[in-house]
């Protein structure tokens, strides 16, 4: 049924990143156990597409991170493992070797912030130096492993500026050519989004479907720590839960009311029952 299945490990961050809703952000922060993780993936049954391990949170915080990864290999062999992370997180010199050698075959870095003032400002953490030690970590890991794929380093793109307080010194080339050479690759964002009622970057959609009803985001199954089924990523609070995998098969989520209804207020555009919906700016994978 689904292209990618998005699992968040834990909601926790240590960050305060300016463009993240961690301000507003409410509900229960906690761990998804090995136990719960491995009948999510019986209960999910084969998947051949992508696997995230991340979700409103720092994945790396999970210390049971390395054990679901390899638990996820064991269970989906033929499964692309995928990470977010800041890499804002002190770990042992041998970690990274650990966590490729479970089965990890995919990695993001969100890096915002050239000098030690700017990252912190953006991130709310001062945390440059440690990422960085955690780079080289994890380029060392990278060169010894026969089955790691990608690794790629989300940087701001110059049209960002104008919504966060980043800026675009001379440092980023230094940082690229460093970053580059240790193997990782460099790619751009060129928006921050609303994420929801959490932010109020862009103006909102009004004319577009929301792509979780018709478009790519509709091919995505995302379960928080807890095993609620909720839309998107955008919906950091999970105000919208149309199920919970403990208790209901995937069949029986996706044939509830709760989806039912969400679907048909978001063809007819009537969202008065979903609040964090009204500020979005519809955006789809490109």
């Amino acid at each position: 049924m689904f292209q990618e299945i998005h699992i968040e490990n834990t909601n926790s961050c240590g960050y305060k990143c300016t463009m993240c809703p961690r301000d507003k952000h409410t509900r229960q922060i906690g761990f998804m156990s090995v136990e719960d993780f491995s009948f999510l993936l019986d209960r999910l049954g084969p998947h051949q597409g992508f696997f995230h391990l991340h979700g409103f949170g720092e994945p790396l915080l999970d210390r049971k991170l390395i054990e679901k990864i390899a638990v996820l290999k064991s269970k989906l062999p033929s499964a692309q493992s995928l990470i977010y992370s800041t890499l804002g997180v002190r770990v042992k010199e041998d970690y990274f070797m650990k966590l490729l050698e479970a089965g990890l075959t995919h990695i993001v870095i969100s890096f915002y912030g050239f000098t030690r003032q700017d990252y912190q400002q953006i991130h709310g953490f001062d945390g440059i130096e440690l990422v960085k030690r955690n780079l080289e970590l994890l380029a060392q890991a990278m060169k010894s492993s026969s089955t790691f794929v990608s690794a790629r380093i989300k940087i701001p793109g110059p049209t960002i500026s104008s919504s966060l307080p980043i800026n675009q010194p001379p440092e980023i080339l230094e940082f690229c050519s460093w970053a580059e050479e240790l193997g990782f690759s460099i790619n751009k964002w060129s928006y921050v989004h609303n994420y929801s009622d959490g932010r109020t970057y862009n103006e909102p959609s009004a004319e577009k479907l929301c792509p979780v009803i018709e478009g790519k985001r509709r091919d995505i199954l995302n379960i928080t720590w807890d095993l609620n089924v909720i839309p998107c990523c955008y919906d950091y609070n999970a105000t919208i839960r149309f199920g919970n995998l403990r208790e209901q098969t995937v069949e029986e989520i996706f044939s509830s009311p709760e989806y039912l209804a969400f679907v048909l207020a978001h063809k007819s555009n009537y969202l008065d029952a979903y609040p964090i919906c009204q500020n979005c700016e519809k955006h789809d994978y490109s």
